[in-house]
């Protein structure tokens, strides 16, 4: 990529695609570039290994997330080599290699800027040029596209060619995405490479050779890839660019912000584009910890809402059955009048407030603290899928000691097996399902996939363990795998008490191979093959198919059952992972945005959890549960719920039980909808608080392996009368007279660290990077008896 442009030097680091191990990890080798002796990794790519000393190669094919089996094929990175004799000569090789390609051994001398390769770089740029339209004063590329730079810096001044170029389709769309320009393709091949490495997809290929090469889809077929915005970044020449972004902007006219996407709770890093209140564009941005640098469609084309005519403006007050516009002074009176006589005149338990998997923690930790504070009730929760068992059912922290998961995200591609257990994978959680597919293609783990239906993921690995149960018999399907393990002998038991192991024996006996082979439909043979691959190594990710079983607890304790058993308890590369929903599910639960749990997960009837919060925040707290989500539904619907307050949240829409959740609308005595739309929930609203979007705002997301990350505003709201949901949690506690001082995010931040453990080093000023992940305590080694939860055949 040469010298590159601002906006492509910040997305560089060097040898970004060596091993995480440190080089004293590693065996290293003694090379010399321009002089400069160094060393670094054996097998290290050249052009990696300049830039440890700040010398950029200029290439256009290599990427170094795209393999250590570079194309090779631009020629641009051409550098002269030699190996040191033991005379002390050096005796260079007869033609330049490829630095993209050539990895790092003892003794090598390489040049990168001989005349011989200035020559070489001008040859290849001018030959480049020769069919490359001169598209740049239209091109989305033009003042950060690596064609321009390398011909600035290396290329010739002038062209020789005067002969009439080649033409071919131009500007044809070619997904919903995605305009593909034949004319301006190089054949670097990166997008192909990526949807054959990374993506898995291999939608784009080229197709015929010679002159007439061109990447194309097959017989011009749509392009369907849920990944397609990576080759759109991918392309150093503007030959495939964004549908949604062409002729918008230049490069110069935007400022960018760092933030996070909000799409899934992967917690993708990105870059937020824009220009003064217009949100232009999102870019990945660079995390090795969580996205690499890769995003999925959804979040790279699905931030339009920000810009949205719909979006609103000012609150809105319900007057004679229509919404009339109104101000922030009136609406806070009547929402503060209405909560005080419900809480006068029925208890504080007749309110009730439903949101924070969508805020941010700053605000899931404001929301609950004004509802405990100053309404008085516990009448909170974020959650709005089917599982909403108490904090006693929380498996994974009674048997794990995290709330979610065990691993981090780049754990998963260290894995030597990958179980995906009741998951859309690919839709779910694109992201993690491209770290799946890694440790799959880079390193071949194992993969094993338990769904009910034919699954888009299992299409992207080849010939996957397919586990195709019946739906309902999830908890049978696991239990029957313990047993063959129990029996097989390849449990890891060692550290497990002999009498607990007999009392699980017992509990999953009848679950013989034959019988959960006639239960769940999966063949006998899969079953004990399923065993064969599970041990110490594999990570267990679980999906919507998971969160959402009626019997949830028996099912996650038969799964953490079966990572015990195969010594994945305590693992880095192995463990048990729930992947939640919505991008703050995680920090929400932290927050304590639960109806019997405070935050940092104590339970209201922990007294002393409890006293230490109230000496801290100078109240008192009610110290009785509250209900969650479905309950408060119900109190609604019955007409006992006298406040109904959703943040955020269309409950309309989203609640799995959407008849429940229209009752309770109709029905509940007052209703507050905070939200950037009118939404179907906020048709029903009494009051409705227009909320600012998340690049209008500041604070931090907790993802779902539990990595705390931070986001920055980058600009304005459309109206001033938007307000972020901190200043208005904060605002309206002033209007019930307790009120909460909060000046910005960042104060809100330092609290959370002292009240939440967990948190202590989130503080904004020591927050690294790359987010710091928050564990709750270690890992607890037991077994639960099959009983405690699935059925017994």
């Amino acid at each position: 990529m040469g010298i590159p442009s601002w906006r492509h030097r910040r997305k560089l680091s060097p040898c970004r695609e060596a091993s995480r191990a440190t080089m004293a990890e590693q065996e290293l080798v003694t090379i010399e570039i321009n002089g400069i002796e160094l060393q670094v990794p054996k097998g290290e790519m050249i052009i990696e290994s300049a830039k440890r000393i700040g010398v950029d190669i200029p290439f256009f094919c290599y990427h170094p997330r795209l393999g250590r089996g570079q194309a090779a094929n631009c020629r641009m990175c051409l550098v002269e080599v030699g190996t040191k004799q033991p005379d002390g000569s050096v005796r260079m090789m007869p033609k330049p290699q490829t630095s993209c390609s050539l990895p790092a051994s003892e003794g090598l001398v390489i040049y990168t800027d001989t005349m011989a390769i200035q020559k070489a770089r001008r040859g290849v740029l001018e030959f480049l040029l020769i069919n490359h339209p001169l598209d740049c004063p239209i091109c989305d590329r033009g003042g950060e596209c690596p064609l321009q730079n390398n011909t600035l810096f290396y290329g010739p001044g002038v062209s020789r060619f005067v002969e009439e170029k080649r033409h071919l389709p131009k500007a044809f769309p070619i997904s919903d995405y995605v305009v593909l320009d034949r004319e301006r393709c190089i054949h670097c091949a990166r997008c192909t490479r990526f949807s054959q490495e990374i993506s898995g997809d291999a939608q784009l290929e080229f197709l015929k050779r010679g002159a007439d090469m061109m990447v194309s889809t097959f017989y011009d077929t749509e392009f369907t890839s849920r990944f397609s915005g990576n080759t759109i970044e991918l392309c150093p020449v503007g030959a495939l660019t964004s549908r949604v972004y062409r002729f918008r902007a230049r490069p110069w006219d935007m400022k960018s912000q760092k933030g996070i996407c909000t799409r899934c709770s992967n917690g993708c890093n990105v870059w937020l584009d824009y220009r003064p209140n217009r949100l232009v564009r999102v870019l990945g941005r660079e995390n090795e910890a969580v996205n690499e640098e890769w995003t999925c469609d959804k979040g790279k084309f699905g931030h339009e809402y920000v810009n949205s005519d719909r979006r609103l403006l000012s609150p809105l007050i319900r007057k004679d059955g229509k919404f009339v516009t109104a101000g922030w002074v009136e609406a806070y009176q009547l929402i503060a009048s209405r909560l005080r006589q419900a809480v006068e005149q029925h208890g504080a338990k007749s309110v009730g407030a439903i949101g924070g998997a969508h805020l941010s923690n700053e605000e899931a930790y404001l929301l609950q603290k004004l509802m405990r504070v100053a309404v008085g009730t516990n009448n909170i929760d974020h959650r709005l899928e089917r599982n909403q068992l108490p904090l006693a059912g929380n498996v994974m922290l009674t048997r794990f000691g995290v709330p979610f998961a065990q691993n981090a995200i780049a754990d998963i591609e260290q894995a030597k097996t990958v179980f995906i257990f009741g998951s859309e994978l690919v839709d779910e959680q694109p992201i993690v399902f491209l770290r799946a597919r890694k440790a799959w293609y880079r390193r071949g783990a194992k993969v094993v996939i338990a769904y009910p239906e034919v699954t888009e993921t299992e299409l992207r690995f080849d010939e996957p363990l397919v586990l195709r149960y019946r739906e309902g018999t999830e908890a049978a399907l696991v239990n029957g795998l313990i047993h063959l393990l129990l029996d097989s002998n390849k449990a890891v038991t060692d550290a497990l008490s002999a009498d607990e192991l007999q009392v699980l024996r017992e509990s999953v006996r009848v679950y013989t191979p034959e019988q959960v082979a006639e239960a769940t439909g999966v063949p006998v043979q899969q079953l004990e093959e399923a065993v064969t691959l599970l041990g110490e190594g594999t990570v267990i990710l679980c999906g919507a198919k998971v969160r959402n079983h009626p019997d949830h607890a028996g099912l996650l304790h038969a799964l953490a059952n079966l990572t015990v058993l195969t010594g994945n308890a305590a693992r880095d590369n192995g463990g048990l992972n729930i992947l939640l929903s919505e991008v703050n599910s995680h920090g929400a639960a932290d927050m304590g945005v639960l109806p019997d749990g405070l935050p940092g997960h104590a339970p209201i009837g922990d007294e002393e959890a409890r006293q230490r919060i109230e000496r801290m925040w100078g109240a008192g707290l009610p110290a009785e549960p509250g209900f969650n989500t479905h309950a408060m539904l119900e109190s609604a619907a019955q007409g006992q719920m006298q406040v109904l307050y959703i943040v955020g949240e269309d409950v309309a829409q989203k609640y799995h039980d959407p008849e429940l959740a229209q009752r309770a609308l109709e029905n509940a005595g007052f209703v507050i909808v905070q939200d950037l739309f009118l939404t179907e929930t906020a048709q029903y609203a009494d009051v409705v608080l227009p909320a600012a979007s998340v690049a209008e705002k500041e604070g931090t997301f907790t993802n779902t392996e539990g990595r705390v990350q931070r986001f920055w505003k980058a600009f304005n709201s459309p109206s001033p009368e938007v307000k972020p949901d901190l200043n208005i949690f904060a605002e309206l506690a002033v209007y019930l007279g307790k009120p909460i001082p909060v000046f910005s995010a960042e104060q809100v931040m330092d609290e959370i660290a002292k009240v939440v453990p967990a948190y202590a080093a989130c503080c904004y000023e020591v927050l690294p990077a790359e987010g710091r992940r928050v564990v709750q305590s270690a890992a607890r080694l037991r077994l639960t008896p099959a009983a405690e939860g699935a059925a017994v055949l």
